[in-house]
């Protein structure tokens, strides 16, 4: 017996043109990160260990950059609102 799929013409097309606009637009924001850590102002120093350990979140076209030292923080106080 054959499957019949049902076919949406043009649907993956758009979506994939969606999230390839989106990734572009977060590659572009990426390149305006701020040149220390948002919460305590530790320079950031391009190498590849700081590059691996610093955490980079982009949200709403606003970009901050988060240490090693104060990730670790907020993920604990995260993790704590969530356990309540």
């Amino acid at each position: 017996m054959k499957k019949i799929r049902r076919h949406i013409p043009g649907k993956q097309k758009k979506n994939r043109k969606a999230v390839q606009e989106r990734l572009e637009k977060q590659t572009a924001s990426f390149g305006k990160h701020p040149k220390e850590c948002c919460v305590c102002s530790t320079p950031f120093e391009r190498t590849k260990e700081t590059v691996k350990t610093w955490q980079v979140v982009i949200k709403s076209e606003r970009v901050r950059l988060t240490c090693p030292d104060c990730w670790d923080i907020i993920e604990k106080v995260v993790e704590k609102e969530h356990e309540e």
